[in-house]
């Protein structure tokens, strides 16, 4: 498959923070024998980013020369598994599929929060979730057939895996499917999460 001309070999899978793409995204990378890159680590070790944020915490990424790092990655080594909440960043002419998991917002607000996260990061990625936001930023740079969404909630990590590895086989269709929006009592927990944080900082 390396070195052939346009045809898509990588598979992006994103999600919120929280979601369990690492974990998941290595279980795949060995049903699959697919060599994984983890977009966070690629970033810092080839020194792909403008500057750092400190409020955020994380550093900023330079996309243009990041989409050229992973182009010359994905030509030389052929078919690869980039991970990471941006993931949608990888090139469309050598993209089969961006895998996006969901996880119901409750489930991830659980996992945050034993985590430990500061209210304020639990609360932006609650609402990125709540919102689509990962599935809502593929979509922008790829088209929907290529964009595949699958629900993790309540599901081991071997189950989440098994069903991933599926869809980017094609034994399982890919689709957008998920709506958390629909959800009322979702929607009054981040409202609540809300309250509670402005609350806490006034």
């Amino acid at each position: 498959m390396a070195g052939s001309s346009g045809a898509g070999r990588a598979i992006a899978l994103s999600g919120t923070p929280g979601t369990g793409k690492s974990l998941i995204g290595r279980r795949v990378s060995r049903m699959l024998d697919m060599e994984v890159v983890e977009l966070s680590d690629f970033v810092v070790e080839n020194r792909l980013y403008v500057g750092y944020d400190d409020v955020r915490g994380s550093f900023v990424v330079d996309e243009g020369r990041l989409r050229e790092h992973l182009e010359r990655l994905i030509v030389e080594k052929g078919r690869i598994l980039v991970i990471g909440h941006y993931s949608e960043v990888v090139p469309d002419h050598l993209l089969d599929k961006v895998v996006v998991l969901r996880l119901n917002p409750a489930e991830l607000y659980k996992r945050l929060t034993e985590r430990g996260w500061p209210p304020e990061k639990i609360v932006e990625n609650v609402e990125a979730e709540l919102l689509g936001v990962c599935t809502s930023n593929a979509l922008s740079e790829h088209p929907s057939e290529k964009v595949c969404e699958v629900d993790v909630s309540g599901k081991s990590i071997e189950e989440a895996s098994r069903e991933v590895a599926d869809v980017i086989a094609g034994l399982k269709p890919c689709k957008t499917y998920v709506d958390w929006l629909s959800d009322e009592s979702l929607v009054a927990l981040l409202l609540d999460l809300g309250r509670k944080l402005r609350g806490a900082s006034l």
